[in-house]
């Protein structure tokens, strides 16, 4: 039987694998269904594109609402590896780039945007426009007042009441008792015999006003005894400051520092700003050598921790005369201010006293010489005078391009940025930012790691980036005050409670410092009196306020 053989039909490679439909896709169905693919990847771009574009947009938002920009801004940036350095008319990358602006940008609030329902306070007296004096002073004539023509030490004393605001004064055998807030007349200081009062309690059962007096002790770590010192250049700028005259003297007496209230007149001064009153004193207690350290504190700064001194002091370098806590401020703030009681610390107060801004002619040409209206640029300008002398620091002083900016009515940011915060970063051995002050000569910046911080001020916004664009596009659109907040600070838009809620966070502080300019409101009534005041503070910063009385 013949076999019959049967073949199949062969199959190309890879058609088994094909897809049926592509089977006999002509090339436009091909490009078609690449185009529909095309399309579909655009459009899932597109969607994961807008959702970036959303989370970018809330990250953004919740960064605007959630930023409160202020002096440590500032500071953090200059000392960042871009050493930026910005203020309102212009900005520097180190060394390496400046711009500078044909006009200032405005940073804080214009004047009378703000409704003020509060009267503000006195202080330091009306400053005039510009200072001038024909004079030189010296810290020697001025201790000569401190003794009577029989050549014995004046007795000057004061206490203040506690419960009521009555400060009461003894000088040299006269009394006088002035409620600070109730007394409408001002008595010039002129009238004084005194111009250093010592702080005594209250004397009981009769007693003379000398029985009064404390123990004053040495403080080792501190260089031995220490008397902490407020001034003030008229009585009217301590009626709203009752309770920080009582936080003063407790805090000296409970750890047997000595209390010293300046009372310094306008004619001593011999025309200059009344900002100068505490470097007046401090030259004058540093040469009558009473006590090895006096620290100055501003009237409108407490002490909200009852740590004694010696807790920051005890790291201060003998051959360091001057000792500043480090406020966050990019530059150094004399609010708080330590001095050792030595003959540099004398002519160093001498030399701010006299320091010139510039000179010129009178009304009747004569020559004269126009100081400082605040005391911070005259300071650094003294210190920094020396730098260049001692440690080569390229300061041009007067020569500076931004000189003007070194004698504003209110923030000397601009004199920093360009005369001083420049000059640094010019050092031929580098500059790290504003503790590389500590390796200069006569100048100790407490560090930023003590816990709690020892001098901090108000320096952020209480209102965050978002909030004061909604502000200022309210005020722009209708120009109302009713945008903005009322009785705030210009700068910060912060009121009294803003600005202890602020200085309460973050660990708190050893010294509290606000500005005059929060105290419209309840601040007045919450500053500790004693060291259990200071611990109910530190759990609750409103806890000892009284909300029913403002100042």
């Amino acid at each position: 039987r013949a076999r019959m053989s049967r073949s199949r039909p062969s199959t190309p490679r890879g058609a088994l694998h094909a897809s049926p439909g592509a089977m006999g896709a002509s090339p436009s169905e091909r490009r078609h269904r690449h185009a529909l693919a095309a399309k579909a990847a655009r459009q899932r771009r597109r969607r994961a594109l807008r959702r970036c574009a959303l989370v970018a947009v809330v990250a953004v938002v919740v960064f605007l609402k959630t930023f409160y920009p202020g002096d440590q801004t500032v500071r953090n940036a200059s000392e960042s590896w871009a050493r930026l350095m910005f203020s309102r008319d212009g900005f520097s990358f180190g060394r390496m780039y400046e711009q500078r602006f044909e006009t200032q940008v405005r940073i804080d609030a214009k004047d009378g945007a703000i409704e003020e329902t509060k009267e503000g306070y006195t202080v330091q007296g009306k400053i005039p426009d510009r200072p001038k004096f024909t004079t030189e002073l010296k810290i020697s004539d001025m201790l000569k007042d401190e003794y009577n023509r029989a050549g014995r030490q004046k007795k000057c004393y004061f206490y203040v009441e506690l419960e009521e605001p009555v400060l009461v004064l003894h000088d040299d055998g006269d009394e006088l008792r002035h409620h600070l807030e109730l007394d409408a007349h001002d008595l010039e200081f002129e009238q004084f015999k005194c111009t250093y009062f010592h702080g005594v309690q209250r004397p009981v059962n009769g007693g003379s006003i000398e029985s009064g007096k404390w123990e004053i002790k040495d403080e080792r770590e501190s260089g031995g005894a220490v008397a902490i010192m407020s001034s003030a250049t008229t009585l009217t700028m301590l009626s709203a400051y009752h309770r920080t005259l009582v936080n003063h003297q407790a805090f000296a007496k409970h750890h047997g520092y000595a209390s010293i209230l300046a009372l310094v007149s306008h004619d001593t001064l011999a025309g200059r700003s009344g900002k100068f009153a505490k470097h007046m004193a401090m030259g004058v207690q540093a040469l009558k050598k009473d006590h090895d350290m006096t620290c100055h504190v501003d009237l409108d700064a407490w002490f909200a921790s009852w740590d004694p001194l010696s807790y920051y002091s005890k790291n201060w370098p003998g051959d360091k005369n001057l000792f500043f806590g480090d406020t966050g401020q990019v530059w150094l703030n004399s609010g708080l201010m330590c001095a050792r009681s030595v003959d540099w610390t004398v002519d160093f107060f001498e030399r701010v006293l006299n320091a010139v801004h510039e000179k010129g002619m009178d009304e009747n040409s004569n020559p004269v010489k126009f100081g400082f209206k605040r005391d911070q640029p005259a300071m650094w300008h003294v210190l920094a005078t020396e730098w260049a002398q001692k440690d080569n620091i390229p300061y041009l002083g007067t020569k500076c391009p931004r000189w003007d900016s070194c004698n504003p009515d209110s923030n000397p940011i601009e004199c920093w940025h360009w005369c001083f915060w420049d000059a640094f970063q010019r050092r031929p051995k580098g500059w790290d930012g504003l503790h590389d002050l500590n390796k200069l000569s006569n100048v100790y910046l407490d560090p930023q790691e003590n816990e709690p911080k020892m001098h901090r001020m108000c320096l952020a916004s209480c209102q965050s980036v978002l909030s004061r664009a909604n502000m200022a596009l309210c005020s722009t659109i209708t120009g109302s005050a009713g945008c903005l907040p009322k009785d705030v600070d210009k700068m910060s838009l912060c009121d009294g409670r803003g600005c202890l809620q602020q200085l309460t966070s973050r660990g708190g502080a050893w010294l509290k410092h606000t500005g005059h300019q929060h105290w419209r409101d309840v601040l007045p009534t919450c500053i500790p009196r004693n060291s259990q005041e200071s611990e109910r503070e530190k759990r609750s910063h409103l806890s000892l306020c009284d909300t029913k009385r403002t100042a």
